[in-house]
């Protein structure tokens, strides 16, 4: 069965407008995207109307919103990160996917100041506990990514995966991050909790968000695995637009490339 082919909705700025991407997605031959507007900077709640809007436009161009970034934490001049506020906006993003019929929501665990690993496993079990009853009641997966920080370690996603059962909490797998952390194989360990896909590359120094191929990664070993593995989520590019590269050419040029690229692997 062929795979759903997907794109992240910030691939020009969190900010651009759904209304000028959508098109430009489903004509380069995507079937699905990845929400990934406002996951970071100053807290933005959404309500039913902004669900509503976001669904009408996926279903007139004949895409299907597969997943959705939680929010991850603010820049530094934003307010104060909590507990509460944590857990109120990513119940509004898990009510958010459910209107939008997405399945899965996809977290930053909150930053952590020391990468002590006993420390961050009871830090990450302890977050991922406060949002798995809004989850549960929404019947939407909570899904984990790597990060590219210290504290992202298999011992970190080990301990999480102890604690909660797959049907509550997946993995989510940031290719370009793997690189930065020295983990690639972290796709292949946790191949049975893949839940959502970020795929992108870089030069394995900076987090650059570059089409696959355009960097150091594996992509034999990364779509191989997918393939061989019992994930039914989407095949998710979370690439940057260039600056000086035309939106409707640069997404027709990378949804061709990685049909290519998984037809190979």
């Amino acid at each position: 069965m062929p795979p759903t082919f997907s794109i992240t909705t910030d691939l020009a700025g969190q900010k651009e407008d759904a209304a000028r991407l959508f098109p430009a997605f489903a004509a380069a031959g995507f079937q699905a995207v990845h929400w990934c507007q406002d996951w970071t900077g100053q807290p933005v709640f959404y309500d039913e109307a902004i669900a509503r809007n976001v669904a009408r436009l996926a279903g007139e161009c004949g895409l299907r919103v597969a997943d959705v970034h939680a929010f991850s934490g603010t820049r530094p001049e934003g307010p104060p990160w909590t507990d509460e506020l944590f857990e109120a906006i990513n119940r509004n993003r898990a009510e958010f996917a459910a209107r939008v019929g997405a399945e899965v929501l996809v977290l930053h665990l909150p930053a952590m100041p020391t990468p002590e690993p006993a420390e961050a496993a009871r830090r990450a079990v302890a977050d991922v506990g406060r949002l798995l009853p809004a989850c549960r009641e929404l019947s939407v997966r909570l899904a984990i990514e790597n990060l590219a920080g210290p504290a992202h370690t298999p011992a970190l996603f080990d301990a999480l995966f102890e604690a909660f059962a797959p049907d509550e909490l997946g993995f989510c797998y940031d290719s370009g991050h793997a690189l930065l952390t020295d983990e690639p194989g972290l796709i292949a360990r946790y191949a049975d909790r893949l839940a959502a896909t970020h795929l992108h590359d870089n030069d394995g120094w900076a987090d650059q968000h570059r089409p696959p191929g355009e960097g150091v990664a594996d992509w034999p070993m990364i779509l191989g695995t997918i393939k061989r593995s019992r994930y039914a989520g989407t095949v998710n590019l979370e690439v940057h637009l260039p600056p000086d590269e035309d939106l409707a050419a640069f997404c027709k040029r990378i949804r061709t490339d990685l049909a290519e690229r998984w037809g190979a692997a």
